[in-house]
């Protein structure tokens, strides 16, 4: 069973592969440099967005926790206790002391604030950078969608995971929304696409209304 917590390489193969054993793989890494000399790390395919390289892994990582998507926990000056760092711009990711650690970008590295030991939860990778959809093979026919669940079904889990998301002041945007049903359902992007176009919107997020009920 694989941690609830991951170290900066693991993180970066995550975003490069979606694959857990490929993330097994970097817990003996401990630097960005080292990932150059694993073998085996082939980009994701599937996905519906354009796979990420190794070599901008490191920047859409950062991105992310800019935009407050990720959390980043690290021991400030590699000595005090380890916290959640507050993301701000002017910051990298850089292989110091034998491990990756992020601080400003100056020659001088170890002058300004930086931060060791640094981590990401797992869980909030998984969610910012989903596993492809599962394959499926295209049904045709009357009978095409017996099997899979309702519009309604559907919009429901949108709906619950737009809440979900926004609890924990976490991006719902429409894109994370539809990753979101098509891991759970299985479905298709066009077919995930297609309910939420059919669904009335609101005036606010572009999200869909909730079905009136009358008694």
């Amino acid at each position: 069973m694989s941690s609830p917590w991951w170290s900066i390489p693991q993180a970066i193969v995550w975003i490069v592969t979606r694959s857990e054993t490929q993330v097994l793989r970097a817990d003996v890494v401990r630097t960005v440099a080292g990932l150059g000399r694993m073998t085996g790390i082939r980009r994701a395919s599937g996905l519906d967005e354009p796979p990420v390289s190794l070599s901008a892994a490191p920047d859409e990582l950062l991105q992310a926790w800019q935009a407050r998507r990720i959390a980043l926990f690290g021991r400030k000056w590699s000595r005090e206790p380890s916290r959640s760092i507050l993301g701000r711009s002017g910051l990298r990711l850089r292989d110091y002391r034998g491990e990756v650690c992020l601080g400003d970008r100056t020659l001088y590295f170890d002058r300004r604030p930086f931060w060791s030991n640094l981590s990401v939860r797992a869980d909030h990778c998984k969610r910012c950078w989903p596993e492809p959809p599962p394959r499926t093979q295209p049904a045709s026919g009357p009978l095409a969608s017996a099997g899979g669940p309702s519009d309604d079904k559907v919009l429901a889990f949108i709906e619950e995971k737009r809440k979900a998301l926004r609890a924990e002041r976490t991006r719902a945007g429409r894109d994370v929304l539809l990753r979101a049903a098509m891991n759970h359902f299985g479905l298709s992007r066009k077919v995930a696409l297609d309910i939420w176009n059919n669904a009335p919107r609101d005036r606010k997020g572009g999200r869909p209304k909730k079905a009136k009920t009358w008694s």
